[in-house]
C-alpha cells in the first residue's frame, strides 16, 4: 500500500451478504471521487494560494481563464505548465503553495450543494466510495477531519505530503485494487477536469465528468468523456436512478 493511501475496514462478512443485495439497485458498485471542483467548492483557497505563491516569485499572475486551470493538477505541475515557470522553480513554487495552502487556506473549501446528501445515500445503498485525488496527503487529511468525512469513505489514495504520487492513473488503480473492485465496468471515476477523464479513460474505468467545478467540457471530451452531470441532482440519477 502507497504511503499516502489508507483504508477503513468495514467490510465484514455479514456486511458484504448484506450489500450484494442492495448492489442490485445502483449502477455503479465502486464509486471513486475526485475532491476539488467534485465534492469541495476549494476553488477560492487554492487561486489565493496561486496567487501568492506568484507574488512571492516575482510571477506574472496568468489571466483569470487560465489561472482557474490551477485546480486540479499536481501544483508544481501548475506552475509549470500554465504559469510558464522554469522547472526548477517551479518545484519551488510547489513546495511554497503546498505549505502556504496547509496553513490555512484550505478552509476556504466548501461543498458543493446536494454533494453531502448524495455521498451519504450513496453509503446507504451500499455502495463502496474511495477518494483517487491529486490532493498530497495533509491537506487531504486535514479537510476529512474538518468536514467529518472519515466514516464516509472505504478507502483515501492521494499523493504524498510532497505531492509526488499523484498520477490519476496510479491513484484508480489503488483505489479499485484496495476495495477488491476487479470488474472495472462497475466502477465510475467523477471529476472535473482533464486529468480525472484521462484517468478514467487509461483504466478503462466509466467516467462521468461534473460541469459546476472547474474544468471545461471541451477538455474532458477531449479525453474521452462522454457523460456529464451539471449538478449533484443530475449526477445523484446518473449514480442511483
Amino acid at each position: 500500500m502507497e504511503c499516502c493511501d489508507i483504508i477503513r475496514n468495514t467490510w465484514k462478512t455479514k456486511q458484504r451478504e448484506e450489500r450484494r443485495r442492495i448492489f442490485l439497485s445502483l449502477f455503479y458498485h465502486t464509486v471513486l471521487w475526485d475532491l476539488d471542483g467534485t465534492v469541495f467548492e476549494s476553488g477560492e483557497g487554492i487561486l489565493q494560494t496561486a496567487r501568492e505563491t506568484m507574488a512571492h516569485f516575482g510571477w506574472p499572475e496568468p489571466e483569470p481563464e487560465r489561472l482557474r486551470r490551477f485546480v486540479g493538477p499536481p501544483s508544481h505541475e501548475s506552475y509549470e505548465r500554465i504559469a510558464g515557470m522554469p522547472h526548477e522553480m517551479a518545484q519551488r513554487a510547489g513546495h511554497w503553495h503546498r505549505a502556504r495552502y496547509l496553513a490555512g487556506n484550505w478552509r476556504m473549501s466548501r461543498f458543493f450543494p446536494g454533494i453531502p446528501e448524495l455521498l451519504r445515500d450513496l453509503r446507504q445503498e451500499g455502495a463502496k466510495l474511495a477518494v483517487a485525488s491529486t490532493k498530497p496527503r495533509p491537506a487531504m487529511e486535514a479537510m476529512m477531519d474538518a468536514f467529518s468525512l472519515w466514516d464516509t469513505f472505504d478507502f483515501f489514495a492521494c499523493a504524498n505530503p510532497d505531492g509526488t504520487g499523484g498520477e490519476k492513473p496510479a491513484l484508480i488503480r489503488r483505489a479499485l485494487d484496495a476495495l477488491g473492485e476487479h470488474d472495472n465496468s462497475r466502477a465510475v471515476m467523477i471529476g472535473d477536469t482533464r486529468y480525472d477523464a484521462a484517468g478514467a479513460r487509461d483504466t478503462a474505468v466509466p467516467f462521468i465528468g461534473v460541469l459546476y467545478g472547474y474544468g471545461t467540457r471541451e477538455d474532458m471530451e477531449e479525453q474521452g468523456a462522454r457523460v456529464f452531470a451539471a449538478d449533484a441532482g443530475e449526477l445523484r440519477r446518473l449514480l442511483i436512478g
